[in-house]
C-alpha cells in the first residue's frame, strides 16, 4: 500500500466509472474508462501512455496466479451449467414442482423455492424460474409484477450468500486482493462465511419474500397490481408493455433423452462434496488429523479431533485450488452422465460447453475490469486517502452501516452489484482495517448492499431479467419492488448500528430484524393503501 496518496485526484477512476455508467448504462466500458483515467494520472497525464499502461494492468490482473485460477472456475462452473441444461435435469427438477401447485398461494411457494434451489448462479435461476412458473401462476391470476418481484428476490440473494455458485469466485477474489495489499494473513474464503450471518439485506429480501407469499401481505404499487389481476383477471395493466422473454434456449435437450432429476443433482453434490473436501485437504487436513488422533485416545476422543482439526485446516485452505478441483469435478460428473446414461453425443456436449461458456462471459470480464480499478486504486492511494479524511468523522460503529448505505447507492446509481463491489472494496477495506473495525461485518456490508441495486435499479441486468423471463413491464416491476427492497433496505440498516453499537450476537440480529420486517409488512399490507407507483423508474426511462 502506497505511502503517499493522490489526494482528491485518487477518487477520480471511481467516480468517473460510476458517472459513465449512470449516463451510457455500460458497465464494462466505463470501468475501463475509469482504468484508464487512473493510469493516465499515474504515468503523468500522458493518455496515450496511460491507455498501454491500462491494458498492462489488465494483463498483470488477468495473469495474476490466483486469479487465473478464479476465473477458470468460473468457466467451468459456466461448462458445467451448460451440460446440465443439455441434460434437462433442472427441467426435470421443476417439473415434480409444479406438479405439486394447486393454489395461488402453492404457486409462489413453488416459484420461490425453485428460485433459491438453483443457488449457484442467478442469471439461471431467473431464467429457468420464470420460463417454468410463469405459466403456472398466470393460470392463479398472480400478477407478472408479483412474479418479477419474486424471481428478483431469490435468486441473485440465494446465488450471492452461497457458497457454490458463480458469484463465489468474484466476491472472494475481491477479498483477496485486499487481504495481499494490507498484509492481512487471513483466509479469504473464511471471512466470506462469516461475512454471510451480516449480509443483513440479502437475509432480510429472502425473508420477506415469504413473508408476503405466506401471509399474501402486499402493499403499495404491488396492491393494487395484485387486487387487479384477483379481481379483473388481469396479470397484466392496460398498456403494459411487457418485456419480451426469451423464445428458444440455446441449448435444446435432444428428444431421445429422458431427464431425471438427479441429472441436476449429481453434479452439484460433487461440486459442494468436492469443494468441502478440498478446502480440508489443501489447508493440511490429512496432518492436522492424524496428529489429532493420534493423540486422542477412545472414539469420543477421536471424533473431538477430527472435528476440532477441520475448522483450523479451513482457515489455512488454498481457496483457489479447492474451488477450481470442485468445479472440474462437478464437470466430470455431468459429462459422464451425459455420454454414459442420457447417450447424448459429443458434438451436442461440447456446443452446451461452449454455450456455458458464453453464459460466464459477462461476469469475467467484469471480474477482470473489477480487479484491475482495484489496482490502481490502490496504486492511487484511495484507501489512505479516504482513511485520511474520515478519521474523527467515521467511526469504527459506524462504519457498517456507512458502507452498506454508500453500496445501496452506488449499485442503485449505476445498475451492478460486481461493479460496486469492485469499486468499494479498494476504498472500504482498507478503512475499515485502518479504523480497526471487524473485517467480516465491513464485507458483509459491501456484498449485500451492493445487491440492493440488482434488485430494483431500473438499469441493473438482474432487474431487467427478471422483468424479462416474467413478461412483465419493466416500470411496473421497479415501481412494486421498490418499496419491498426500501422496506428490507432500512432495517438492515438499523441492524448494522446495532452491530456496530452493541455486543448483540449476530444471531440475535438477524431474528430481531426478521420479525421487525415481517411485522412491518403485515403493518403496511393492512393500513397503507394502494398506490399507482412510487414514481422512480420513470426517471430513467
Amino acid at each position: 500500500m502506497p505511502t503517499e496518496t493522490y489526494g482528491l485526484i485518487s477518487l477520480l477512476p471511481a467516480l468517473l466509472a460510476i458517472a459513465l455508467t449512470l449516463a451510457s448504462r455500460q458497465a464494462l466500458l466505463s470501468l475501463f474508462a475509469g482504468i484508464w483515467l487512473g493510469a493516465t494520472i499515474l504515468v503523468g497525464w500522458n493518455p496515450i501512455a496511460g491507455g498501454a499502461k491500462s491494458l498492462g494492468i489488465v494483463v498483470t490482473q488477468l495473469t495474476a496466479s490466483f486469479n487465473v485460477k478464479l476465473l477458470l472456475f468460473t468457466f467451468l462452473t459456466g461448462a458445467m451449467l451448460g451440460m446440465i441444461f443439455l441434460s434437462g435435469g433442472m427441467r426435470s427438477v421443476a417439473d415434480a414442482i409444479v406438479k405439486r401447485v394447486k393454489t395461488s398461494r402453492q404457486a409462489q411457494i413453488g416459484t420461490s423455492l425453485l428460485g433459491m434451489t438453483i443457488f449457484f448462479d442467478s442469471y439461471a435461476s431467473t431464467m429457468i424460474s420464470g420460463s417454468v412458473m410463469r405459466p403456472v401462476t398466470d393460470r392463479f391470476n398472480v400478477s407478472r409484477e408479483k412474479l418479477a418481484y419474486i424471481l428478483d428476490s431469490t435468486t441473485a440473494p440465494m446465488a450471492s450468500i452461497s457458497v457454490v455458485s458463480t458469484w463465489l469466485g468474484f466476491e472472494v477474489g475481491l477479498i483477496q486482493q485486499q487481504f495481499n495489499a494490507l498484509g492481512i494473513e487471513r483466509n479469504a474464503f473464511v471471512v466470506f462465511v462469516q461475512s454471510i450471518p451480516f449480509r443483513f439485506y440479502s437475509l432480510f429480501a429472502l425473508l420477506l419474500v415469504f413473508a408476503v407469499v405466506l401471509g399474501d401481505w402486499n402493499f403499495g404499487p404491488m396492491k393494487k397490481a395484485e387486487r387487479r389481476a384477483r379481481e379483473e383477471g388481469k396479470v397484466l395493466r392496460d398498456d403494459a408493455n411487457p418485456l419480451m422473454e426469451t423464445q428458444a434456449s440455446d441449448i435444446e435437450t435432444p428428444d431421445h433423452v429422458d431427464p431425471r432429476w438427479w441429472y441436476f443433482a449429481a453434479p452439484i453434490v460433487s461440486l459442494v462434496v468436492v469443494t468441502i473436501f478440498s478446502l480440508w485437504f489443501t489447508g493440511g487436513g490429512i496432518e492436522k488429523t492424524s496428529a489429532a488422533l493420534a493423540q486422542a485416545t477412545g472414539l469420543a476422543e477421536s471424533v473431538g479431533a477430527v472435528f476440532g482439526t477441520f475448522d483450523d485446516a479451513m482457515k489455512n485452505a488454498a481457496t483457489a485450488d479447492a474451488i477450481l478441483w470442485a468445479a472440474f469435478a462437478g464437470c466430470a460428473t455431468i459429462l459422464a452422465i451425459l455420454v454414459g446414461h442420457a447417450r447424448i453425443s459429443l458434438d451436442d456436449v461440447s456446443d452446451s460447453i461452449f454455450e456455458g461458456f458464453k453464459m460466464v462471459m459477462f461476469p469475467v470480464a467484469i471480474l477482470t475490469l473489477a480487479w484491475s480499478i482495484g489496482a490502481i486504486s490502490q496504486s492511487l492511494g484511495v484507501g489512505p486517502y479516504v482513511v485520511s479524511i474520515s478519521e474523527g468523522i467515521i467511526t469504527p460503529e459506524l462504519l457498517p452501516a456507512v458502507i452498506f448505505l454508500s453500496a445501496a447507492l452506488i449499485s442503485f446509481s449505476i445498475g451492478t452489484s460486481w461493479g460496486t463491489m469492485g469499486i468499494l472494496f479498494p476504498v472500504a477495506v482498507p478503512l475499515a482495517h485502518t479504523l480497526g473495525a471487524p473485517i467480516a461485518p465491513a464485507i458483509g456490508a459491501i456484498l449485500t448492499g451492493s445487491l440492493f441495486g440488482d434488485h430494483c435499479s431500473p438499469i441493473s441486468d438482474t432487474t431487467v431479467l427478471s422483468s424479462m423471463f416474467a413478461a412483465s413491464d419493466h416500470v411496473d416491476h421497479v415501481n412494486t419492488q421498490i418499496p419491498y427492497a426500501a422496506l428490507a433496505a432500512g432495517v438492515a440498516t438499523f441492524s448494522f448500528l446495532a452491530a456496530g453499537y452493541t455486543d448483540i450476537p449476530v444471531g440475535v440480529l438477524l431474528l430481531v430484524g426478521g420479525t421487525v420486517v415481517a411485522g412491518l409488512t403485515y403493518v403496511f399490507s393492512e393500513f397503507v393503501g394502494a398506490t399507482d407507483s412510487v414514481g422512480v423508474a420513470q426517471l430513467f426511462e
